[in-house]
């Protein structure tokens, strides 16, 4: 007889135990709900100028690389003609290279 009060007392106990900490789990999910910051961002704040400033610098890069990438398929589409005989035959490659570069400011990009 003592030893079903002496379980039954511990069985007791321990649902007391895990009441108590479902409750302050479900407490501490209440408390840390309320410590979330609030805060309201104006289109005016200064993030929101960094990430303007940010995107268009990035754009005007892939704007320059575009560019420098155009102007490399072109110079390779004028050395091609080139070599194919169809374009100013009596120059040489280098003469080409160097006119074309130049008509496209591509020397001053690279020593500048």
């Amino acid at each position: 007889m003592f030893l079903y009060i002496t379980g039954l007392s511990v069985l007791i106990m321990i649902l007391c135990a895990a009441l108590y900490v479902i409750y302050r789990n479900i407490h501490r999910g209440r408390i840390s709900k309320s410590k979330e910051y609030n805060v309201l961002f104006d289109e005016d704040t200064i993030v929101d100028e960094l990430i303007t400033q940010l995107i268009e610098k990035n754009q005007n890069q892939e704007n320059q690389q575009k560019t420098t990438r155009s102007k490399q398929d072109i110079l390779a589409t004028f050395v091609d003609l080139h070599r194919s005989g169809s374009f100013c035959a009596q120059l040489t490659e280098q003469e080409i290279v160097y006119f074309v570069k130049k008509k496209l400011n591509m020397e001053s990009n690279k020593h500048g």
